[in-house]
C-alpha cells in the first residue's frame, strides 16, 4: 500500500520564495485550523519540491516549528501537528487563548469603572456636546514661537526626567496666577502639575482615602469624580445640591464623619449654581471638626461674566483642609494636558510620589512654553478676550431659550462656565424632547445618583461657532415649543 505523503500545504505569495514566508504560511495554517491537530506533513523532501525551495530550507522551518511546539516529529514516523493544539481555540486574527471553562473576561470593578465614560469629549463640537475649549481665537503662532524658545532654553534637558511636582518656574507662575486671578495665597512648592484635573482627582483620592472611606459627592455630579473616588476605593454618599449648592446638613445626615468631600462650588457641575458663602463656612467648619479634607474643583472658575470671580473655598481656609484642583487645559486648548493642585504642605511630597506611580511628569517642553506664556503675559490677554467671547455664546443661549422662560423651564442665573443646564419639573417631558431632537442633548438624570421628578438638558456651548450656536438653540426651541402644545393639546383632550 503507498504511503501517504501528507497533507496539502498551503499556497505562499508568487515571486521569489524566501524562508519566512514558508514560515509564516505554515504557522498560519496551523493557528487558523487548516492544518488540524495530529494531521501527518509530507516529508521535508516532498515539502521542498511542492514551494520550490530547497531541502534545507525546509527543514530549517520544520525545525523552528517544532522547537516552537507546533510541529512533533517522530523518528521512522514523519512530522505531525502538535496534538496539544486541541486545546487551543483561535481567534479571527490568529491569536491563540487557551481555553478556560470560565470566562476571562474584565473584573467586575473593572467593568462599573469602564462603564463610566464621562472622562471621553465628542471628536466633533457640536450643538450641545461641545464643552472644550474655543480655539479658534487661540495665539497660535505665539505658542509656537515660545515653544521653539522654551526647546532651545532647556536644550538636552528636555529629554531627560522632570520633578514629579512640575518645573519650578511653572509652578511659581501658576501660584502667581492664582493669586492675581483667584485671589489664592500660596507658596509654589504648594502647586503641583498634573496632566488633567482628572489626573490631579485620581492621585489625591488614593492618597487620602482607605477602603470603604465615605466621600461626600454633590447629586447632580461630575460622573469622572465619582468613579475617581469610587477607584480609590471610596464609599460615595451622595449629597442634594439645590440653589445655594451643596446642602451641607444632608451630608452632616447621611455621614458624619465622611473621610472627604468633592465639590465645585464657584460653577456647580452641572446645575451651574454657586455654593453661598454661609455653605462654605459650613462645610470649612466640618471638615476642621471632623478631621475630614475638601477636594474643590475649580474647573472653569476663571470664566465669571459679571464682577470678580467668586472666593475659593482654599481663600477662606486656615486649617490646610482644602485642596484646590485647577486646569489650564480648559483655558487654554485641551490637549495641552496641563493641570495643578494646590497641595497642603505636608502631603506634597507622598503626592509627588503617587504621580510618578501614575504617568510620571508631564513633558519638559511643555511645560516651560506654558511657563513663558504666563510670565510674559500672554495668558492675561487670552483671559480676557475668551471672556469676553464666552461671555456673548452664553447670552445668544440664555437669549434663544427665553421663549421657553414662560413654559416652564428654568435655569441658574450664576454668569459663569461654558455650559448651562436648562430644568423643567415634568422629567418625562425633557426626555422626550432629547429623544425627538436632532441635537446631542445629555439629560440632567445621567449626573444624578438619586432620582428626581424634574429633569434638564445639559448644554455645552464653549467651542460652538456662533453659527452652531444659533443653530442649536432655534432647533432646541422649536423642538420644545412644538412637543410643549402636543402635550397642551393632549391634556386638553
Amino acid at each position: 500500500m503507498r504511503q501517504s505523503k501528507g497533507v496539502l500545504l498551503p499556497p505562499i505569495p508568487a515571486g521569489p520564495v524566501r524562508r519566512g514566508d514558508v514560515y509564516r504560511a505554515l504557522r498560519s495554517a496551523v493557528l487558523d485550523g487548516l492544518l488540524g491537530p495530529g494531521e501527518r506533513l509530507p516529508s521535508t523532501r516532498q515539502a521542498a519540491a511542492d514551494y520550490g525551495v530547497s531541502r534545507g530550507l525546509m527543514e530549517e522551518v520544520f525545525g523552528q516549528l517544532s522547537d516552537e511546539g507546533f510541529f512533533e516529529r517522530a523518528v521512522g514516523r514523519g512530522t505531525f501537528i502538535a496534538a496539544q493544539l486541541a486545546r487551543l481555540e483561535t481567534s479571527a486574527n490568529g491569536n491563540v487563548r487557551q481555553h478556560s471553562p470560565t470566562s476571562r473576561g474584565p473584573s467586575r470593578r473593572g467593568l462599573i469603572v469602564a462603564s463610566n465614560a464621562a472622562c471621553r469629549e465628542p471628536e466633533t463640537p457640536v450643538a450641545f456636546n461641545a464643552g472644550v475649549a474655543d480655539t479658534s481665537e487661540f495665539p497660535w503662532n505665539t505658542w509656537c514661537r515660545l515653544q521653539a524658545r522654551a526647546a532651545r532654553d532647556l536644550g538636552h534637558a528636555a529629554l531627560n526626567f522632570v520633578d514629579p511636582r512640575g518645573l519650578p518656574d511653572l509652578r511659581a507662575a501658576v501660584a502667581h496666577y492664582l493669586g492675581q486671578f483667584r485671589g489664592i495665597r500660596c507658596a509654589s512648592r504648594q502647586v503641583m502639575i498634573f496632566s488633567s484635573a482628572q489626573q490631579a482627582l485620581n492621585a489625591v483620592a488614593v492618597l487620602l482615602l482607605n477602603r470603604g472611606d465615605a466621600v461626600w459627592v454633590e447629586d447632580p455630579c461630575y460622573l469622572g469624580a465619582r468613579a475617581a473616588l469610587e477607584l480609590a476605593g471610596g464609599t460615595v454618599t451622595p449629597v442634594p445640591v439645590d440653589d445655594e449648592g451643596i446642602r451641607v446638613e444632608v451630608g452632616l445626615r447621611r455621614a458624619p464623619k465622611a473621610r472627604l468631600a468633592y465639590v465645585t462650588p464657584s460653577h456647580q457641575y452641572p446645575t451651574g449654581v454657586a455654593l453661598s458663602l454661609e455653605r462654605r463656612i459650613e462645610l470649612l467648619q466640618w471638615a476642621v471638626r471632623n478631621n475630614s479634607w475638601i477636594v474643590e474643583d475649580d474647573y472653569d472658575g476663571e470664566f465669571r461674566y459679571a464682577g470678580q470671580p467668586l472666593a475659593s473655598l482654599y481663600s477662606l481656609d486656615s486649617h490646610e483642609r482644602v485642596f484646590y484642583l485647577g486646569t489650564l487645559n480648559k483655558s487654554m486648548f485641551v490637549s495641552l494636558r496641563l493641570a495643578y493642585v494646590v497641595v497642603p504642605e505636608e502631603l506634597i511630597e507622598l503626592l509627588a510620589n503617587i504621580r510618578t506611580q501614575m504617568d510620571g511628569f508631564s513633558p519638559a517642553v511643555v511645560q516651560m512654553t506654558m511657563t513663558l506664556f504666563m510670565e510674559e503675559g500672554y495668558l492675561s490677554s487670552h483671559m480676557r478676550h475668551m471672556r469676553t467671547l464666552y461671555a456673548a455664546k452664553r447670552k445668544a443661549l440664555v437669549d434663544g431659550l427665553a421663549p421657553l422662560a414662560t413654559r416652564g423651564w428654568t435655569w441658574s442665573g450664576n454668569p459663569a462656565g461654558m455650559h448651562l443646564l436648562i430644568r423643567h419639573r415634568r422629567g418625562e417631558y425633557v426626555r422626550a424632547i432629547a429623544k425627538a431632537s436632532p441635537l446631542e442633548l445629555a439629560l440632567l438624570s445621567r449626573y444624578r445618583a438619586i432620582r428626581a421628578q424634574d429633569d434638564g438638558l445639559f448644554l455645552r456651548f464653549g467651542a460652538l461657532d456662533p453659527e452652531s450656536l444659533q443653530a442649536g438653540v432655534d432647533e432646541l426651541a422649536d423642538v420644545a415649543i412644538k412637543m410643549s402644545k402636543r402635550a397642551g393639546q393632549q391634556l386638553r383632550d
